[in-house]
Parts: structure tokens; C-alpha cells; sequence
């Protein structure tokens, strides 16, 4: 007698041992599943009413995950689309409300007035400047982005927009320097995007320059082009390298005519989007914005 309630105990903790492992077995399984995030829904080999039970709040759970992410696709696509053609409607009555301003300044010979109308032509052109990277924004982000790659010859390019921002520099009292190479260095961009990146990291550095800014190009595994400018002490202490190429990042919130905080997320996209990498680090007050583009060898 004691032998038979032996034997099926020993059975029953066989059973239960078995039937323990395989449910451990199928949890694994499970985890699998959701690690992979495939568009399928979990399933169970081993069938138990619990396991089953679970399975299927996962799938309902993970039903209701992809239906909202599928919604929020769709409304994030919808909003750019909408930032896209608000953009665009608003800057063809914004460089006419601009030209109006600049034909009423060249005529204007009343002092105050001209005064009032300087400060106006101002807020203009700076909501153009704001629009105009909505717009860009708007574009990068979207399926409509589309770099032509070509061989540019990098020292050449850096100069083009050097030279191209001479007048902003003058009026902030900052010279440039350029560590330019003896010879050509050539990399693989869109001369767009790529113009594009120079006048944003140019326009960048000249609003918070303390009153230097060099630029340098360098060989190695990749090209680096490095743009370097100091700031004050003060905006040294709150720029956050990590985030600065964030959407919206802005060191210091409290100058309201700093921008949105959009020109470095824009280089970092348009920067990507050429296969190329961006980088910013700062030290001893000097803030430098490195990219690096693939080299086009002869």
C-alpha cells in the first residue's frame, strides 16, 4: 500500500515537474516572440488555460499597441503634411509684406517712423527665417527627401559659404579663420544639403559667438569638417551636447530671437541623409561642431 502511494506520488510529481518545464518552455517562447516585434501574434504550443489566458491578454495588449502606433503614424504624417503647406502659403505674403517693408524704408525720411518700420522689417524677416525651417523640417522628415550624391570638393564648398556669410560676420565683428588643405579634399554629398548644413552651423555660430570662429578640414578614415566658435561662459555652462541636434533644443530658452531650435536637428537629418555623422563638443568655451562625410578618392 505504501509503495502504491509512492508510485503515484512520484508520478504526479513527474507530471507536475513535466508540466512545469514545458510552461517555462513556453513563456520563453513567448518572449521570443515579443523581443522579435514582428507583425504576428503570439502563440502557444503547450496548451494551459493559464499560459492560453496570458497569451491571449498579450495579443489583445499587443493589438491595441500597433493599432495606436498605426494611428500616430498616420497623424504624425498628416501634421507634416499640414506644417509642409502652411509653410509654403505663408512665405509668398510674408516676402511681400518684406519687400513692401524695404521699399518703405528706402523712401521713408521721417526718423521715428523709419525706425519703426527697421524694427518691423526685422520680426519679418526673422518669422521668414522661422518658416523657412518649418519647411525644411518638414521636408527632411518626410518620404520626400531624397540626396543626390556626387564628388564635392569639400575645401572649395566650406569657402563658398564662408565667403557667402561675410556680411553677417562683419556685423558681429567676427573673423573667420580657415585651416584650409594644400591640396583638394573630396568627399561624396548633395552640394544642397550640404550648403545647406554650412549655413546653418555659420548662422548658428554667428548668434552665439562670443567673437571667434575657425573652421578646419581634416583627413582620415572619413572627412571631418569642424566649426568652432567661442560663447560666453554663462551659455558654456547649459549646452548640452547630447541634445543639442534634438528638435527644439535650445542651450538658452530666454533669448526669444535665438530661433526655434530647429537649424542643428535640420544638419543632423540632412547630414544623415548624406551617410555622414555629426558630433558637437565643448570645452573651454569654445563650442565645435564636427561632421564627417565618406572621402571621394581619385
Amino acid at each position: 500500500m505504501v509503495c502504491t502511494i509512492i508510485i503515484v506520488l512520484l508520478i504526479a510529481a513527474s507530471f507536475s515537474f513535466l508540466k512545469l518545464w514545458l510552461i517555462k518552455r513556453q513563456l520563453k517562447g513567448m518572449k521570443k516572440q515579443m523581443e522579435r516585434q514582428g507583425e504576428g501574434f503570439i502563440s502557444v504550443d503547450f496548451v494551459d488555460r493559464d499560459v492560453e489566458a496570458v497569451a491571449l491578454k498579450f495579443n489583445e495588449t499587443l493589438g491595441l499597441l500597433r493599432k495606436v502606433k498605426a494611428e500616430a503614424v498616420k497623424s504624425e504624417q498628416a501634421m507634416k503634411a499640414s506644417v509642409s503647406m502652411i509653410s509654403h502659403d505663408m512665405r509668398t505674403p510674408l516676402t511681400s509684406v518684406i519687400g513692401y517693408l524695404q521699399l518703405a524704408g528706402k523712401s521713408c525720411r521721417e526718423e521715428d517712423v523709419l525706425k519703426n518700420i527697421n524694427v518691423a522689417l526685422e520680426r519679418a524677416e526673422y518669422s521668414g527665417r522661422l518658416i523657412d525651417d518649418f519647411f525644411e523640417l518638414s521636408v527632411v522628415d518626410s518620404d520626400r527627401y531624397s540626396p543626390v550624391m556626387e564628388r564635392v570638393n569639400i575645401c572649395e564648398a566650406v569657402c563658398e559659404e564662408i565667403l557667402a556669410g561675410y556680411p553677417e560676420f562683419e556685423k558681429k565683428g567676427i573673423t573667420p579663420l580657415f585651416g584650409q588643405a594644400d591640396d583638394a579634399i573630396w568627399v561624396w554629398a548633395d552640394r544642397k544639403l550640404l550648403s545647406r548644413v554650412m549655413q546653418n552651423l555659420i548662422s548658428n555660430g554667428i548668434k552665439y559667438s562670443a567673437g571667434k570662429m575657425f573652421f578646419k578640414v581634416s583627413k582620415g578614415d572619413k572627412i571631418t569638417i569642424s566649426v568652432s566658435n567661442s560663447i560666453s561662459e554663462a551659455l558654456s555652462g547649459t549646452v548640452d551636447t547630447e541634445k543639442i541636434f534634438d528638435r527644439f533644443y535650445r542651450a538658452d530658452a530666454s533669448q526669444s530671437s535665438a530661433g526655434a531650435g530647429l537649424g542643428l536637428y535640420i544638419c543632423r537629418k540632412m547630414t544623415e541623409g548624406m551617410n555622414g555623422g555629426i558630433s558637437a563638443s565643448c570645452s573651454d568655451n569654445m563650442l565645435t561642431v564636427k561632421i564627417e562625410l565618406i572621402s571621394a578618392k581619385i
